[in-house]
Order: structure tokens, then sequence, then C-alpha cells
């Protein structure tokens, strides 16, 4: 219990020597959320929750990249070595790096649900009581009737972006590259768009088909990566490493 408290309080002070870096993605989202449901965009687009509004958003296009955004300046070398005067073995580096990503990835989603569910409520209570009929001016159209629960969509969302993000770090280990290793990930997530379809059963069609069976892949996939970094911070050589650079 003493070592998670340590892990967390190291999570939370790297994110608070960053946070900036979080403003500036959450101002940003607000920003383009806000355009998107004001009538000065003109979209045919149409959606009617906040779960419809975040998927037509385009999640591999453009939440996958602004995730990576928040990950990368803490996966440079300078921070590498601040790691190595903090902890003594390899396995509670590995450890902070699940944890930092486990972190972040919780951050990012109050932040795109948060700023969701404003844009959402703000165009409802501007919008919905003069809308009569489906407009292409408007994002959003309102409507009474909700499809599926927005909490497991939430967790859905979590979880995928998790996967991706261990995915970076896997990938930040083998190639000791931030941008080698964030276009990876984008691409990965691309094709999945045009080929496997996970992200997309995940958040449409797992809450109603087979949303136990989901939860269980989600959960061996996240323990696979993690192994996995496990696996590949232990077999580091920080010293080779300076001694190259």
């Amino acid at each position: 219990m003493k070592m998670f408290y340590k892990y967390l309080t190291y999570c939370l002070q790297d994110i608070r020597f960053k946070k900036i870096l979080f403003w500036v993605v959450a101002c940003f989202m607000v920003t383009l959320q806000l355009l998107a449901v004001l009538p000065i965009m003109s979209a045919a687009t149409r959606w009617h929750t906040v779960k419809d509004f975040i998927v037509a958003s385009q999640y591999e296009y453009f939440y996958i990249p602004i995730f990576l955004i928040l990950l990368a300046p803490f996966s440079s070398k300078d921070n590498e070595w601040q790691l190595l005067r903090r902890y003594r073995h390899r396995q509670q580096i590995a450890t902070y790096k699940v944890c930092f990503v486990l972190m972040v990835t919780a951050f990012f989603t109050v932040i795109v649900f948060g700023s969701s569910m404003f844009s959402t409520s703000l165009a409802k209570w501007l919008f919905s009581p003069y809308i009569t009929n489906y407009s292409a001016l408007l994002l959003y159209v309102p409507e009474p009737k909700e499809h599926g629960s927005l909490l497991y969509f939430i967790y859905m969302f979590y979880c995928v972006t998790a996967i991706f993000g261990l995915l970076y770090i896997v990938f930040q280990q083998l190639f000791k590259n931030n941008f080698i290793s964030a276009i990876i990930v984008m691409i990965l997530g691309m094709l999945d768009r045009y080929i496997k379809h996970f992200v997309y059963i995940a958040f449409n069609i797992s809450e109603f088909t087979s949303p136990i069976s989901t939860f269980l892949i989600l959960i061996a996939v996240m323990v696979l990566l993690i192994n996995a970094i496990y696996y590949l911070v232990n077999k580091l050589d920080f010293y080779v490493r300076d001694d190259d650079s």
C-alpha cells in the first residue's frame, strides 16, 4: 500500500508539472466542440447523445493523436533518468509507466466527457426549444430516447484508450523514439477502422451482444501489454544508452 501511494504521488506530481499541457488540450477540445454545435458550422452529420457526439468525432483520427500528445512528454530520455533516481528496481519503473498511462487515461477521459457534456448541454439549452426538424446546420439534434448506457460507454472509452496508451509505451520501449511510436499507434488505430473494427465493436455493439466477453477481452489485452512493458523495461540497459548518446 505504501509503494502504491508512492506511485500515485509521483504520477500526480509529474502531471502537475505538465498541467499547462492538460489545460491546453482541454481548451482545444472545448473550442472545437463548441464550434461543432454552434450554427456557424455547415455540417450534415447528425448525432443525438453524448456517445453519438464522441463517436461522430472519429475516435481514431481525433482522440488518439490528442491522447498521445499528453503521453509523449513523459516518455523522453530525461524522464527515464528521473525514474532511475526515484526507483531502485526496473520492475518499479515499469509499474510507474503502467500507472502513469492509466492515470493520464483517466484525466483524458474526464476531459473528453466533461467537454462533450458541456457542449451538448449548451446546444440543447440554446437550440433545443426551437428545433422542429433535423437541421444540416447543427450537429446536435436532441432526441428524447437515449441509446445504450453512458456509463458503459465511458468504461469502454477508458479501456480502449488505455490499450492504445500501453501500446505506445511498448513501442516506445522497443524503438526508443516517441515520434515513431506515436505514428505506429495512430496507424494501428486507422487500420482497425478499416480491417478489424475493434473500436467500433467496443463502442457500438458490445453492450448489446457480449458485454462480459468484451470486458474480459479488454482486461486480457491490457494484462498482456502490461507484461510486455515489464519485459521490455527489464531488458533495457540505461547506461549503455547513455554512453552511446
